[in-house]
């Protein structure tokens, strides 16, 4: 990974967590734009992704721990309704971040190792299981998408079943979705 890379992955990191943390009162857009934000720059992992069985088992993992960070991410928002507008108000706090974190530092300390810490190690391992470079990437864009469409989904299903309303003025796909 490049220092832009390093410096992307952070910056969304940064993006999301001042968006998330404290109380917020989101709408469709800002519930939807990590996801879209997170598929637009993983686009370039996830068009050839690569074929076999390890690599695929590799990019399921990636897919599990996404799911697994995901709904510990959901299980420390408080989703409610404002009880003045029936709006949609999430809050989170430090525990959040300390899951977001803990992602990020797997995520980044994996790349670091990888051309650091135990070059010679991954690169036998994948030889022998036949594991092309690009699916480390490919694995790691599946978690990071996986993660924050958990996270989008548990907002809106807890959002629902508190009767919150959640303005979709601006986003047409939202509001097709919503019907």
């Amino acid at each position: 990974m490049s220092v832009s890379d390093y410096l992307l992955y952070t910056g969304l990191f940064v993006a999301i967590l001042v968006t998330q943390l404290g109380t917020r009162r989101p709408d469709a857009k800002r519930l939807l734009l990590p996801v879209a934000i997170v598929a637009g720059v993983g686009a370039k992992y996830l068009r050839a992704m690569p074929g076999g069985s390890m690599p695929h088992l590799l990019e399921v993992a990636g897919v599990a721990a996404g799911l697994l960070f995901g709904l510990a991410s959901i299980a420390l928002i408080k989703v409610r309704r404002d009880e003045s507008d029936h709006r949609l108000v999430t809050v989170s706090g430090w525990p959040y971040a300390a899951v977001w974190t803990a992602a990020l530092a797997l995520r980044l300390g994996f790349a670091y190792g990888s051309t650091h810490w135990f070059t010679h190690q991954l690169a036998s391992f994948s030889m022998a299981h036949h594991v092309p470079a690009a699916t480390y990437g490919t694995a790691f864009v599946l978690m990071v998408l996986t993660m924050i469409t958990v996270r989008t989904v548990g907002v809106v299903v807890r959002a629902r079943s508190a009767h919150a309303t959640i303005n979709l003025g601006g986003v047409r796909v939202a509001r097709r979705l919503a019907r």
